[in-house]
């Protein structure tokens, strides 16, 4: 799948053809970055994708970005290409020699079918540990090695085990489980917390659902009444089988859930609306 996929993208604020778009920007050196959603032409969350992109930068030692710059580049970005839809990620590179450079684009992306929200996703798991969960760093040789095994398997996500065989994330989502009206997720300092795992968190306490925090076994696979993925493309996702291991998808809690975050996802729109 190509990078950049629209038209146009902006590198330190100036306007450039996806077509020159030259991938050693952001797999040489380090790159911190968001993936933003955008929705009927509105960026979901973005606030909160902008403060976890500066927490990212704090933790890599790097210097912070002008909250403006950023701002006035998105919009500059979604003025030149005609998209309603799409995924918008936010880079900021930094090589050995110090040089710095901002870019803002369309990537690729796939969002879960109708089908998949109402039947669950295929998920195989991977062994892999991010030693810094808390920063949001583009690892491009994970994710090849990821993208992969999940066509080799035909899934759709690969769940993050460490040595222990614990699920913590996955590769691209936060990962819950529900126990006998119990929500269990793995603690913040284990994974890159998300921006829609943290709107389910929230959702869960509305609601009252006592939620846990510990890592997910592989052995209670079984004995879990349902699995979900949270994420800023597969939003609230039900996981109906783990490694061929069939999991329930089927779940009135999990969909409760679901149904309150697409709700969440509309009051947000409509405030955009409107401010």
């Amino acid at each position: 799948m190509k990078e950049c996929v629209q038209p146009y993208y902006l590198q330190d604020g100036e306007v450039r053809t996806c077509d020159s778009f030259d991938i050693r920007l952001i797999n040489e050196g380090i790159s911190v970055y968001e993936v933003v959603r955008l929705m009927d032409t509105k960026l979901l969350f973005l606030e909160d994708h902008l403060d976890r992109l500066h927490k990212s930068l704090l933790l890599a030692g790097l210097d912070p970005l002008k909250e403006k710059d950023i701002w006035t580049d998105l919009q500059l970005l979604l003025a030149i290409n005609d998209v309603r839809e799409g995924n918008v990620k936010i880079v900021l590179n930094e090589k050995s020699d110090g040089t710095r450079h901002f870019l803002i684009y369309f990537v690729g992306h796939r969002y879960p079918s109708e089908s998949d929200f109402r039947n669950g996703v295929k998920v195989i798991t991977y062994p892999f540990e991010r030693k810094d969960p808390n920063k949001k760093i583009w690892r491009p040789g994970f994710r090849m090695q990821v993208a992969e095994s999940l066509e080799k398997a035909a899934a759709f996500e690969a769940l993050l085990t460490d040595s222990d065989g614990f699920i913590r994330e996955a590769s691209k989502a936060n990962v819950f489980a529900v126990s006998r009206g119990t929500i269990l997720t793995p603690p913040d300092n284990m994974i890159l917390p998300g921006i829609t795992r943290s709107r389910v968190l929230k959702i869960c306490k509305k609601l009252g659902m006592p939620v846990v925090y510990n890592k997910l076994d592989l052995k209670d696979i079984g004995v879990f009444d349902a699995m979900f993925l949270s994420g800023t493309s597969t939003k609230v996702l039900p996981i109906s089988q783990i490694d061929g291991f069939p999991v329930v998808s089927d779940n009135p809690i999990l969909k409760h859930i679901s149904e309150q975050y697409d709700l969440t996802i509309q009051e947000y729109l409509n405030l955009v609306n409107h401010s």
